[in-house]
């Protein structure tokens, strides 16, 4: 497979494309391979052209004929593009060349993909092209973590928003607000304290249910659930960043609801015999209550029981916050503290410059989370850092320490 970062330019013969040459405008889903149709995975392998956006899974190139060209064209929210104009210059050059052309998009190329700009600039060249439909991250990214984006007890539509318009203008906040429908929110975060505001400025109730997700369907898959009034500065605090979609919502509560739900249901099959291998790492501003903990827990959670946690573990700095002291206390969980100094020597994936700043170190939850584990050097993230209104979550897990020592006393008793 021929990979490169600027098509060549091959003149029109005689002006006449061949009788076999054809153009297809493919979404490749929301980023987890899996997802793309099978439509879409028979259409890369009859191309002989690829012009691939940056948001497309490397992996789905997998699917492309050996000595397909694969030209790499941008289009990512926030970054550096190829122009849309020099795109379509190019699809026109190689399809009047003979050769069949694939242009492959993140998600569904007709939702914010540009996909009808191309599909008017080839239907005015002359050359008809084929629309192959992709799963848009509006409706997968929100599945992800348990939302529907419509649901009869919260909302009965749902409204799909770019975050910023080519020369369109503001969107009408104001009047999206005043439809109680779900809003999911394209290319937002960049400016999500001005979406915000205005959401707040028309009305919308600061209590509103909220989530942002990012890098959806994939291994590095993040979210962040909080209420309108405090949705901004929990993602900034998170540092969260595109590609990530924002859904603002009624629906936005049934994250939590999935993720209370599995505990108890775990919590239900495995009662009397749930293995305690989990450390849980807590970060929170001054006041935080245990309920806002408890919540904030139980999403990290995902699929594991609450009844697996061992160990609650913070800084040192939060020795007597209450609503921590009261949410371990209410479980019976042992609490651990930890020195600036002992958390600093945990590296973190993704440094706070919040936390560096006001506490001396890159991050709490996650090397909290490590440390509390009873077999530090074992142990293992099994949920990276989450926020939930203002709490970040990070959980460690020392299952397989445990299952080795059990093999080995199981070996002596044997």
């Amino acid at each position: 497979m021929v990979r490169v970062g600027v098509a060549r330019i091959v003149p029109a013969v005689h002006g006449q494309r061949a009788a076999m040459t054809r153009a297809w405008l493919i979404g490749a889903g929301p980023g987890d391979v899996e997802l793309i149709t099978l439509k879409a995975t028979r259409a890369l392998a009859q191309a002989d052209v690829i012009l691939v956006d940056n948001l497309v899974n490397p992996d789905v190139l997998q699917f492309a004929r050996a000595d397909a060209l694969i030209v790499h064209v941008g289009k990512r929210g926030g970054h550096p593009s190829t122009p849309q104009e020099g795109i379509v210059a190019q699809m026109l050059d190689h399809l009047n060349a003979g050769r069949s052309v694939a242009r492959l998009k993140g998600g569904d190329p007709f939702v914010f993909g540009r996909g009808g700009e191309e599909q008017q600039a080839l239907h005015a060249a002359g050359i008809e092209v084929e629309i192959v439909s992709g799963i848009t991250a509006g409706i997968a990214a929100p599945a992800a973590i348990g939302i529907p984006v419509t649901h009869r007890d919260h909302a009965q539509g749902v409204v799909f928003v770019t975050g910023h318009g080519a020369g369109s203008g503001e969107p009408d906040w104001g009047a999206l607000a005043a439809t109680r429908m779900t809003l999911v929110v394209y290319m937002g975060m960049r400016r999500l304290n001005d979406i915000v505001g205005a959401l707040l400025a028309a009305g919308m109730h600061a209590d509103t249910p909220c989530a942002a997700i990012e890098s959806a369907t994939r291994p590095e898959q993040r979210h962040v659930l909080a209420t309108l009034g405090e949705f901004a500065d929990a993602v900034t605090r998170a540092g969260l960043g595109s590609p990530a979609i924002v859904v603002i919502g009624g629906v936005a509560s049934l994250a939590l609801a999935r993720a209370a739900a599995a505990s108890s249901s775990d919590a239900a099959s495995s009662q009397g015999r749930a293995m305690k291998t989990l450390s849980v790492g807590i970060g929170c501003r001054l006041h935080t209550s245990a309920d806002e903990i408890e919540i904030a827990v139980r999403a990290a959670l995902g699929s594991h029981a609450f009844e697996e946690i061992a160990t609650v573990a913070s800084i040192e700095t939060k020795a007597d916050e209450r609503g921590l002291l009261e949410f371990c206390a209410r479980h019976a969980l042992r609490l651990k503290l930890f020195s600036r100094e002992q958390i600093a020597a945990i590296s973190v994936e993704e440094p706070s410059a919040a936390a560096r700043e006001h506490l001396g170190v890159d991050g709490v939850c996650e090397p909290c989370a490590l440390l509390g584990a009873s077999v530090a050097r074992t142990a293992h993230l099994i949920a990276r850092k989450t926020v939930y209104a203002g709490v970040t979550v990070a959980i460690a897990s020392t299952e397989r320490a445990q299952r080795n020592i059990a093999t080995l006393i199981q070996q002596d008793l044997s």
